[in-house]
């Protein structure tokens, strides 16, 4: 796994695409709840060895309208460990993270 800097984002898993939402390398422990409620959003890489180590998931697609931000903000919310993070500065956005007690996933 390589680590990439995005926007001042630290630690961010390379196959994340480009944006806002990301989730953090080595971080995920690959539950894929997040993957189960935006699978149009979410992305797992699983290891072809197995075993889960190098498992990951990611944001494969960026959230565009605003029933893609919802599921983003549910994939947020599903993922069990803090992997999930917004690093852009939607005020909306941000707004329906908090509301979904999701504040630990801004990059304030």
């Amino acid at each position: 796994m390589v680590l990439m800097a995005d926007k001042g984002q630290s630690k961010t898993y390379l196959e994340n695409a480009p944006g806002d939402f990301y989730v953090r390398n080595d971080e995920c422990i690959t539950c894929r709840a997040p993957e189960s409620v935006a699978p149009d959003l979410i992305g797992f890489y699983e290891d072809p060895a197995g075993g889960g180590a190098r498992s990951h998931c990611y944001f494969k697609k960026q959230p565009k309208s605003p029933e893609e931000i919802e599921r983003a903000v549910k994939a947020v919310w599903a993922n069990c460990c803090g992997s999930y993070r917004y690093g852009g500065s939607d005020a909306d956005v941000e707004k329906k993270l908090r509301v979904a007690d999701c504040s630990f996933a801004l990059d304030e």
